[in-house]
């Protein structure tokens, strides 16, 4: 009996393979290294993720469900027909075992990050590995990004992998003022998490209420059970979720220009507690201490107990030497603000919680080179700068500068004085690209992209902030089609009935 021989196509096929015309798809962030085989997989009755622990599952339901919404192809409910996507830990015997055969086994075992993941296209299935959940997330988006529409139905490009970011933290600062809808967070989480961002900063200001300060909030705001579903998409999202409550400069719960204060318009008996404009809490009243330690414990708790808190501390302008009265100064105003400092400080570390801190207070407004150049509030009687060196070194310095084109020196005092340090820009492009850069080329603990008033417009300078984060220096961004790589993500999420992907956090009790 003469043996059968089958044409290359129709052994590829046999496996679920197809070569692929096309060539290959756009992948932001651009992963680290990438080997395109031209040899795609074949979706064909859908997809079917192998998982085996609560871990690897609660990821497999995240990518399942945005390969529904995104390209309408559903999970399988058996193997038969559809193409295995394996969803691996390597800390499990499976995800050990997957190693072993994984062409790019040497260069993930290089990376130093624990964010890292290999994804590899074989025959018949697509095999995911990851130090950590997150690391199988980001595969997992990768993945999503890969899938391709081609003449025969839905197939997978073929490719090798192995990619980590650049910066380890990369987080984007929310607010949520009284007009913000919450939809448009929920928006934000998940642009974020598409460019394999790793925390969220939320910031409620005076639109949240409070059970033990119901003064702080107004009255027609939201309450934490709106609020939870947001933490608890982050969660599910693999981020940190960070709260963020100002505890010295803003205290009036609104941004300046807003003329408002949410205390004391309402209840003008708690006058004590501020400054004489209002602006700032006053620091030798020992009972703002009562209405911080008691908000900052509801927030800890809606948060589920969080590793970061952001204390803000920005913009103390009655401390620029604005106010007529001594009244919050005190006999020596350096050791007043350093003993509120400590007071913060304390309570946070006797909850093993790390604190953000804004830079401007820090910065001396004359200096002869910092001052000119950046966001700088330390002025007498306070000189809150000369304080810096009494602050604790795990306090991480969020420098902000939403105008620097140019690398930015502020960033790399702060990180010479012996502090963690993120760079903060804001919504314009080329200060991104410029502090980014800057935090890439110091090898500093990442970038905090804000938002405050323009969520909506940052959007786009999420996505750009993102990739840079993620990738090696030198990387230019100008290489990402804008309409595709940056709009296309937005696009792809409908304007309201935004995805519950918190609902993947049930069935594992996480």
């Amino acid at each position: 009996m003469k043996p059968v021989t089958y044409p290359m196509f129709a052994i590829l096929l046999m496996h679920g393979m197809l070569l692929s015309a096309a060539g290959p798809p756009l992948i932001t962030p651009p992963p680290r290294q990438v080997e395109w085989t031209g040899r795609a997989l074949a979706v064909g009755k859908g997809l079917i993720f192998e998982t085996a622990t609560s871990e690897e599952r609660q990821v497999g339901r995240v990518i399942a469900a945005e390969f529904k919404r995104i390209h309408g192809i559903s999970a399988a409910a058996s193997g038969k027909g559809a193409l295995r996507v394996v969803l691996a830990l390597v800390t499990s015997a499976r995800g050990r075992m997957e190693l072993t055969t994984a062409t790019g086994v040497q260069p993930y075992e290089a990376a130093a990050s624990d964010e890292k993941y290999l994804l590899e296209t074989r025959p018949g299935k697509v095999v995911i590995l990851a130090e950590t959940p997150r690391g199988l997330l980001y595969g997992g988006m990768t993945l999503l990004q890969m899938a391709v529409k081609g003449s025969a139905g839905w197939e997978i490009s073929g490719a090798r992998i192995v990619d980590y970011p650049q910066l380890a933290f990369r987080s984007l600062h929310i607010c949520i003022f009284p007009n913000t809808e919450l939809e448009g967070v929920r928006q934000a989480i998940l642009v974020a998490a598409r460019f394999k961002y790793n925390a969220i900063v939320i910031e409620t200001w005076a639109s949240l209420k409070s059970a033990k300060r119901p003064e702080t909030a107004y009255k027609y705001t939201y309450t934490p059970e709106q609020i939870k579903p947001l933490v608890e998409l982050g969660k599910a999202l693999h981020m940190e979720m960070i709260p963020m409550l100002n505890a010295w400069g803003h205290a009036s719960g609104m941004r300046g220009n807003s003329s408002q204060h949410v205390v004391l318009d309402r209840f003008p008996q708690f006058k004590p507690l501020y400054e004489e404009d209002g602006w700032s809490f006053c620091l030798t009243n020992p009972d703002i201490y009562g209405q911080l330690f008691d908000r900052f414990g509801e927030l800890l708790e809606l948060f589920d107990n969080p590793r970061y808190f952001h204390l803000g501390l920005d913009e103390a302008w009655g401390h620029r030497g604005l106010m007529e009265s001594n009244r919050c100064r005190g006999d020596n105003p350096r050791e007043t603000l350093a003993a509120h400092l400590r007071k913060l400080a304390d309570y946070f570390a006797e909850r093993k919680v790390r604190v953000f801190m804004w830079h401007d207070m820090f910065i001396q407004r004359n200096h002869p080179q910092l001052g000119r150049l950046s966001p700088a509030n330390s002025v007498p009687p306070f000189d809150s700068h000369l304080v810096l060196d009494q602050l604790p070194k795990d306090v991480i310095m969020a420098a902000w500068n939403y105008d620097s084109r140019q690398e930015w020196p502020v960033i790399q005092y702060f990180h010479d004085k012996g502090f963690a340090v993120v760079a903060c820009p804001w919504k314009v492009r080329k200060n991104a690209v410029a502090m980014i850069n800057t935090a890439k080329k110091l090898g500093i603990m990442g970038m905090m992209q804000t938002t405050w008033d323009s969520l909506d417009v940052t959007l786009p300078t999420v996505g750009e902030a993102g990739i840079l984060a993620w990738t090696q220096p030198g990387f230019n961004l100008d290489t990402i089609p804008y309409d595709d790589g940056f709009l296309k993500p937005i696009r792809d999420l409908p304007i309201t009935n935004l995805p519950k992907l918190e609902a993947s956090l049930k069935a594992t009790g996480r």
